[in-house]
């Protein structure tokens, strides 16, 4: 029998494993729903499962508009969008938080969106089938469950090496504790605007 140089597992299975080690590393954990909730969110951006169809001449919907057309939305519709949202917002934030410094919107923007949209699910009846705490766990860790997706992202090798000045700028913007671990393992501690003490 032939020695098989590649590893066949599926996209679920190997970012459950990039999640699970990721977790253990930034000793962040979860319940099981919301674990598996990242594992398909993953998946289904691999698979391109996303956010409805721009208008012409867009290559994206703005969150912004996104969340206006929710608020307008049947309650169906309305959570349909809201988890889109989030969705996007988070994947976005964890896999290209570096490329948002060089946009109009910045990371803080994704992050308050995306944690704004499942805030907003959470409260809403119709929970797509999913434990209802899952949408406000996500919406109450958001930042930390971003981060979570960075180190995936950069096991993954989906995004390139960050600068030292490029991870001190994701720490200002979101106070991100593992931007601060990271700049620390450098040898850097992170010093707050105006009080001249590392935090």
């Amino acid at each position: 029998m032939a020695l098989k140089l590649v590893r066949e597992e599926s996209p679920m299975e190997f970012f459950r494993e990039q999640l699970e080690r990721a977790m253990e590393h930034q000793r962040v954990s979860t319940s099981a729903f919301t674990e598996h909730y990242l594992v398909s969110l993953l998946a289904g951006c691999v698979r391109g499962d996303g956010l409805p169809a721009p208008d012409p001449g867009y290559d994206e919907v703005p969150l912004a508009l996104l969340y206006a057309q929710a608020l307008r939305a049947s309650r169906h519709e309305r959570a349909r969008l809201l988890r889109a949202m989030g969705d996007s917002a988070l994947f976005v934030s964890g896999f290209f938080a570096d490329s948002l410094n060089r946009t109009l919107v910045d990371l803080a923007y994704y992050r308050a969106m995306g944690g704004q949209a499942y805030a907003r699910l959470s409260r809403e009846d119709a929970n797509l089938g999913y434990a209802p705490d899952v949408f406000g766990e996500l919406s109450g860790r958001f930042t930390e469950f971003a981060d979570v997706l960075s180190e995936v992202s950069e096991a993954s090798r989906l995004v390139s090496d960050r600068s030292v000045l490029q991870l001190y700028e994701r720490w200002v913007q979101t106070g991100s504790r593992r931007a601060a671990v990271l700049l620390a393992e450098k040898g850097i501690a992170p010093v707050g605007p105006g009080d001249g003490r590392p935090h």
